[in-house]
């Protein structure tokens, strides 16, 4: 994950904080993701390891300071309700959106492994590291204001590892809920996601996911058709005999590759025409 990669070398150069309260420009502004962060994303992507050496060699002063920049920002914005700010507004002005995909680093990463899934009125929302009451607080912005007819939400995966703190399964269940009642009081048609399969978070030691991905994955299927949404099954499509993700489909056991990611692509088409298409 980002996340984990971030927290593997020293910061330095963050940028300075703006001032507290109530503003009215309260986002920082820390650049573009690095070059040199999406050339190794690419490596895993294509389910390779960089050589030793560069595996090991610290990145560059200026990915440090982007580091550096965006973990001070979540310090200041738990939800980073700052990070797509500039390109939710951008929209406003564009076509109609059609579906939002709403997730953690499992649906960022589809971005760059597929961009040509994210056209035509298709927009990605994926925050790597998030859980879903993360996820909850910044669906207002980032899916209501855009007025799609459509959202993805794919959740879970950081609940089960703890990234925001101890939780239940309860509570990752009332997140889901609320964000399908704020999507369907607005006019919005839900594609309910399952959690893809993992048997360990390599983040995370000693957490082996695999019997409550499946509990939860049961539960999501569940409530989707009690309340007449769409359910996308991308577990049964990447899942080996234990509850893993398959191995030729992952370069981490967590995190699909492009190879994992065209099982998902006419499952996610599927799923958006077929809540498209429901009334």
């Amino acid at each position: 994950m980002i996340v984990a990669l971030a927290s593997a070398w020293p910061l330095s150069g963050a940028a300075a904080a703006p001032a507290p309260g109530m503003v009215e420009a309260p986002c920082p502004d820390s650049g573009p993701r690095p070059a040199e962060l999406n050339a190794r994303t690419d490596l895993e992507l294509n389910a390779q390891e960089p050589d030793a050496a560069a595996a090991h060699r610290p990145f560059e002063p200026a990915t440090q300071a982007w580091f550096a920049a965006q973990e001070e920002e979540s310090r200041q914005d738990w939800a980073s309700l700052c990070r797509f700010e500039k390109d939710d507004a951008a929209l406003a002005h564009g076509p109609p959106v059609v579906a939002v995909f709403l997730g953690d680093s499992i649906t960022e990463n589809w971005l760059l492994a597929d961009p040509a899934l994210f056209s035509g009125g298709v927009v990605n929302r994926g925050i790597s590291g998030q859980t879903s009451p993360q996820m909850l607080v910044r669906f207002e912005a980032d899916v209501v204001a855009l007025h799609p007819r459509v959202v993805h939400i794919m959740a879970g995966t950081n609940d089960l590892a703890g990234n925001t703190g101890p939780t239940s399964a309860r509570q990752f269940q009332n997140n889901i809920v609320a964000m399908c009642d704020l999507a369907r009081s607005h006019g919005i048609r839900v594609v309910l996601a399952s959690i893809p399969p993992a048997a360990l978070f390599p983040w995370r030691v000693g957490v082996r996911p695999a019997p409550q991905i499946r509990e939860l994955n049961a539960w999501l299927r569940h409530y989707a058709a009690e309340r007449k949404l769409v359910y996308v099954d991308y577990y049964a499509a990447l899942a080996g005999p234990e509850g893993e993700m398959r191995a030729d489909l992952t370069h981490d056991g967590v995190h699909p590759h492009r190879k994992g990611y065209a099982l998902m692509r006419p499952l996610a088409q599927h799923a958006i025409r077929a809540a498209l298409a429901r009334r």
